[in-house]
């Protein structure tokens, strides 16, 4: 079952209209430089990423594994990631744990070098549902398994509540979590509805290295699962897919809320290397890339380097039109805020 849901996140992901109604990028405008005094040639995008260089503030985001299909995807983004020595991450390891035979859909990544690898488990999996809560023996296996430098615990409950085999429990998952990177270096990740203030306080009190907003403007999880629930014929969930299919905190505003002294990834909508500017702008350290590198992953790793360069090369255009040499120069530059992103940014 495991396997024939994230062949269907896939698809959908692919072939569907899924993201939000609103991409919140597009609500922030920049000051453009005539005379920028700088050379584009001279421009470096290499960065401190959590203690690690890397080539650009760029992560190929978690996306798949746990199919067959994976294998192919995440052979071709690691391909990727060491090309452009950028991080990497791999969907969600409980099929891994659960299917040892899936496994080889994940250490594929093994094959390649590169400078920060992620493994993956979700939050909701962390305490006991109808199976047995994630233990310590089972993230030390994902960990292993593709020589991981961080952990990610993603924060998915919207999801689960419109899936139609989604776990339902919630209560002691700040307890497991703070456990958890008292072990282990933690990065918590939201997948589509970002973290409120509350939320980054707390998260950084439980000890996590570094919180990724995964915000509201990309992919909608909840219209994911609202597709399959229509092909299930779920008339419930399928509503209550349609009812939050717009749920959560813009990114750019997550970036700004989860800013409590601890490194903040932008994620959640970013298509383009402007994108990733303006990410970089609000304070994040690296972007994180998911949905735009899909289908270019699935299609060939001629097409996947293709994608990564244009992203890339679209920064070092906003940072040669703006005057900066290197990424967090960024954060100096001038901007303004539209509608309806600003009520939310004044929200802080």
């Amino acid at each position: 079952m495991i396997s024939n849901r994230k062949e269907e996140h896939i698809r959908i992901a692919e072939n569907e209209k899924v993201e939000s109604e609103h991409n919140f990028w597009d609500d922030i405008k920049i000051i453009h430089r005539a005379m920028p005094e700088v050379n584009f040639d001279e421009i470096d995008l290499s960065v401190d990423f959590l203690g690690k260089k890397i080539g650009a503030p760029m992560i190929i985001s978690s996306m798949t594994g746990g199919v067959e299909v994976a294998k192919k995807i995440n052979r071709n983004l690691a391909a990727a990631a060491e090309k452009f020595n950028i991080p990497m991450g791999v969907g969600s390891m409980r099929a891994a744990v659960e299917k040892k035979e899936l496994a080889d859909s994940f250490s594929v990544i093994n094959d390649f070098n590169i400078p920060v690898r992620f493994a993956n488990i979700g939050a909701p999996q962390l305490i006991d549902q109808a199976k047995p809560a994630f233990r310590d023996a089972d993230i030390d296996y994902v960990m292993d398994l593709i020589h991981a430098d961080f952990l990610i615990i993603h924060f998915n409950f919207l999801q689960e509540m419109i899936q139609p085999e989604g776990d339902r429990n919630g209560k002691g998952v700040k307890k497991r979590v703070s456990e958890i990177a008292s072990s282990y270096p933690v990065i918590v990740k939201e997948t589509g509805n970002g973290f409120s203030r509350e939320d980054a306080l707390e998260l950084k009190d439980a000890g996590v290295r570094a919180i990724d907003v995964g915000g509201l403007g990309g992919t909608s999880f909840a219209a994911i699962e609202y597709d399959r629930a229509l092909k299930a014929n779920d008339e419930e969930k399928a509503n209550s897919g349609l009812s939050f299919w717009n749920w959560g905190i813009p990114s750019p505003a997550a970036i700004k809320y989860c800013d409590v002294g601890i490194p903040v990834i932008g994620s959640g909508g970013l298509r383009t290397g402007l994108d990733l500017a303006k990410a970089l702008m609000l304070g994040a350290v690296a972007g994180g890339f998911a949905r735009t590198l899909l289908r270019s992953a699935d299609d060939s790793q001629e097409s996947i380097f293709k994608r990564v360069s244009f992203i890339l090369r679209d920064l070092k255009i906003a940072m040669f039109l703006t005057g900066q040499t290197r990424p967090y120069g960024l954060r100096r530059v001038k901007y303004f805020v539209l509608e309806p992103l600003r009520s939310w940014m004044e929200a802080v």
